[in-house]
């Protein structure tokens, strides 16, 4: 008996998990090419900035790379229902290795307009939703048999939060040893190297949704929107899960647009903002792990109200201006409450037909670029007139208050019955 249990705990724990083949393939491509992605947003904006002296325009050189997940993850992720998963994300690593290339080579040469780079960073950055739906959707079909689906997302998220911990701090090291061109160049060999690792280990599958279907022209793509965007909203448990996932982040999102500015107003240093502003990454990481350890399937959908109303009350704390380390522990606290995500990201999944999980991917992921875009501007905005800490403050309040009109709207036999999908897969 004993030896039987072993076994199973073998096969759904986290080493279990990335024992498997293919999914440890696409785990070390995300890693590899999202960490370059961080390393790349410092050269560009160093580039751009000492090319303009302009912090608007260095500014906007990053900011241009989350316009894509507004248009693009529409227009761009249905195609990885359209076509095999895995040569999209060829595709598209390879695609985005060569405009990496060409503007390596463009950051060379003296004189080049800043918007030439500012438009390859765009064009590059386009490539990225359709590749991240196909991801997305690729983990369901290697994991769905067995039960170690939601343990796979979690590594993932923590994947994602550590490349950006790991890419924002070599990227400053990087930057500074080799110039911004050569970390650009850094980048495009990682997405060399992801191209290599989904060749090798990610299984060729034939098209989720094989056809016929519209050609690949601007015009045909922009009229199969509504149709598309149909397909997610009008079902209602993945519409109650997007919706509860947008609410959630729209509060969340308050340290990562306010942890230089509060290290600034509170006197603190470099030092200090990244603490903080690595804080609530590293509290998503951890409450992910646990989460996934300790929590059975059937009850997750029970613990996703109360793990945001612990987040949104972790930052509401902030208000007390406490000193600089139980703020970076309140954040960390905050973050472990967003292990939530991983749970309705799972369920999202389970719900929808595999033949339209990349579409329903790509909204998800412009859904939630727009809260957290609104969230920046909200939180930051407030910040401004009253004080970063009263900037946080506030959306720990605003999402109690967001959470109370949630629990009392609460459709229960919808969250029961996703969950009970996601326990029978899981089987």
């Amino acid at each position: 008996m004993s030896t039987t249990k072993s076994a199973a705990q073998a096969v759904v724990s986290p080493a279990g998990v990335w024992r498997d083949h293919e999914f440890r393939g696409l785990a070390l491509a995300q890693f590899t090419s999202e960490c370059g992605d961080q390393i790349a947003a410092i050269a560009i904006s160093l580039l751009v900035y000492g090319r303009s002296n302009s912090p608007l325009l260095a500014a906007a050189s990053y900011a241009v790379t989350y316009v894509p997940w507004i248009l693009g993850s529409i227009l761009l992720s249905p195609l990885a229902d359209r076509y095999p998963r895995r040569a999209v994300m060829l595709v598209c690593d390879a695609a985005r290795a060569l405009i990496i290339v060409v503007l390596t080579l463009a950051s060379l040469v003296k004189g080049i307009p800043v918007g030439v780079l500012i438009g390859l960073v765009l064009i590059s950055s386009f490539f990225s939703p359709p590749f991240s739906a196909a991801r997305g959707a690729t983990i369901p079909d290697i994991f769905v048999s067995g039960p170690r689906y939601v343990r796979a997302l979690a590594i993932g998220r923590i994947l994602q939060q550590l490349d950006q911990v790991a890419g924002f701090a070599l990227g400053g090291v990087i930057v500074a040893m080799v110039h911004p061109s050569g970390a650009l160049a850094f980048d495009a060999g990682t997405f060399a190297v992801s191209f290599l690792l989904i060749a090798t280990h990610v299984r060729s599958r034939p098209p989720a949704s094989p056809g016929p279907h519209p050609p690949l022209r601007p015009a045909s793509m922009i009229r199969q929107v509504a149709p598309d965007l149909a397909i997610v909203w009008q079902h209602p448990t993945r519409r109650t899960l997007l919706l509860f996932s947008a609410m959630v982040l729209i509060f969340v999102i308050s340290p990562d647009a306010l942890a230089v500015p509060y290290a600034r107003q509170h006197g603190h240093g470099a030092v200090a903002a990244g603490a903080l502003a690595a804080a609530q990454p590293f509290g998503v990481a951890v409450g992910a792990w646990l989460f996934v350890k300790y929590v059975p399937v059937r009850f997750q959908g029970r613990w996703l109200i109360p793990l945001s109303a612990m987040s949104a009350i972790a930052l509401a704390l902030t208000a007390t201006v406490p000193p600089i380390w139980l703020v970076c522990a309140l954040w960390a606290v905050s973050g472990m409450g967003q292990a939530v995500i991983v749970a309705t990201i799972a369920a999202y999944n389970v719900v929808t037909d595999r033949s339209q999980r990349a579409r329903a991917n790509g909204f998800a992921a412009a859904t939630i670029a727009v809260t957290q875009g609104l969230g920046f501007v909200i939180w930051g905005g407030l910040a401004e007139h009253a004080g970063a800490a009263a900037g946080v403050a506030w959306a720990g309040v605003t999402g109690l208050l967001i959470l109370a009109v949630i629990r009392y709207l609460w459709p229960d036999d919808i969250i029961d019955d996703a969950w009970a999908k996601l326990a029978k897969v899981q089987a």
